[in-house]
């Protein structure tokens, strides 16, 4: 007798859970007199694979086509439009961000669904948008929905909403801006005596992180040993380790990499054991670029790291800022080939918008360009990578762009193309005058 082939089982038993909670029916009732309540249960949870006849069954129970159960047609014009958010909100905790999208916007095609249903659907709609790389848009639909709370009830919209437009605003490259908003909205939730929440912490670690961006690390430092207090005031691991993870962020940036480190192995410890895997994959990524940048760096450490990190990780931005350090700790080990093939196949999935991220996989293509003696394409990719920070704002990182250009220049005897691109590195400090053209 057939069965439902993997990973369909998985699909299955999303759909299953989904249409019987918006059924309003119990596993018990969904089982009958055929089936026992330990096998749908089961078989919720992944862990048994149906027969046809068996999916046959319990698709007659529950009203719908067999076809549609097992995910292999939509649905969506007969569907109640409850059931099309949750499948949206499913297929986003899966990764399938145009899955995600396509149920958002079957709902929000409906004319008289209800404001409950509408606000859901257009939360989803912006947070499958910023999964799937297309950050402008989602920026947007995160700022209209602002906007739309203020309009109505005169309030700023849910924290969760504001922390998710000022994390697209920063990798965008909106530094100024995420540092304006957030902060606008911590002073509003200090009046309101509504700071804790584990929410308002994530937003407070995000203004410190466009702090750290824009090269203001003692800002940085005292919002992040605020949020420390904060958190600890809630007892919340969570809160503690989220600001644990951005202070490791600001010691490596000030050279301090063994207590980078280990302030990263704190946070990491809490996120191994949580239920919040994309944090600790991508926590993990980040302990793989300390690695690279310990004193002497640990490459073969970084690389089992990051590849760990990514074989867990469905969302191109995220594979994106990986395969950047990847290819980093590839050049480290001395396999050039495939440190420039990792950084090209960054930029692939990063896509054109993450400002940030894109410039920092340039520079590593550069490394990795001028490794293999490629002089001529390394010195316009870093030029590229050093122009786009400076116009970001991200002054420091641009400077170190600019230098790392500067060696790489005088080791192929370009002096004066060195002291050109040292002298844009000092500028880009704001401690130098700026270079003629």
């Amino acid at each position: 007798m057939s069965q439902v082939s993997q990973p369909g089982v998985n699909e299955f038993a999303r759909r299953l859970r989904a249409l019987r909670t918006a059924r309003g029916i119990t596993q018990r009732d969904l089982a009958g007199d055929d089936l026992s309540v330990s096998y749908v249960s089961l078989l919720e949870s992944g862990r048994r694979n149906p027969t046809a006849d068996v999916v046959r069954l319990l698709a007659t129970r529950l009203g719908c086509q067999p076809d549609e159960l097992l995910g292999t047609i939509d649905g969506g014009d007969t569907r109640p439009p409850e059931l099309s958010v949750r499948f949206g909100e499913l297929a986003l905790e899966a990764g399938r961000g145009d899955a995600a999208r396509t149920h958002f916007e079957t709902a929000l095609a409906i004319a008289h669904l209800s404001p409950i249903l509408r606000t859901a659907a257009t939360i989803g709609l912006a947070r499958a948008l910023e999964a799937d790389g297309r950050l402008e848009e989602a920026a947007k639909a995160y700022e209209a929905l602002v906007q739309e709370a203020v309009r109505t009830t005169g309030l700023t919209a849910s924290l969760g909403i504001m922390v998710s437009w000022c994390r697209c605003l920063r990798e965008l490259g909106e530094l100024e801006r995420v540092v304006e908003i957030g902060s606008g909205t911590m002073q509003q939730l200090d009046r309101l005596n509504a700071w804790e929440s584990e929410a308002a912490i994530q937003l407070l670690v995000t203004i410190a992180s466009a702090h750290v961006e824009l090269g203001d690390y003692s800002q940085a430092e005292r919002l992040l040993q605020e949020g420390l207090q904060r958190a600890e005031r809630m007892r919340s691991p969570r809160a503690r380790a989220s600001v644990l993870w951005n202070a490791s962020e600001v010691a490596s940036e000030r050279g301090k990499h063994w207590q980078a480190l280990e302030l990263a192995e704190e946070a990491l410890s809490y996120f191994r054991h949580g239920s919040d895997q994309r944090s600790a994959l991508r926590l993990l990524a980040a302990y793989g670029y300390l690695l690279l940048h310990q004193d002497p760096p640990r490459p073969a450490e970084a690389r089992e790291a990051l590849e760990e990190a990514l074989s867990g990780l469905t969302i191109g931005f995220d594979r994106g800022y990986v395969l950047t350090e990847l290819s980093r700790a590839h050049l480290l080990e001395g396999d050039l080939d495939l440190a420039a093939d990792t950084a090209r196949e960054s930029l692939r999935e990063l896509g054109a918008e993450p400002a940030l991220e894109r410039a920092r996989a340039q520079t590593a293509l550069g490394a990795a360009l001028a490794a293999k003696g490629d002089r001529k394409s390394a010195k316009v990719i870093f030029a590229e990578a050093a122009d786009a920070l400076t116009g970001l704002k991200a002054t420091r990182q641009a400077a170190r762009v600019w230098a790392e250009l500067g060696d790489l220049l005088a080791e192929f005897g370009d002096h004066r193309g060195a002291v050109t691109a040292l002298r844009q590195a000092t500028a880009a400090l704001h401690i130098g005058p700026k270079p003629k053209p």
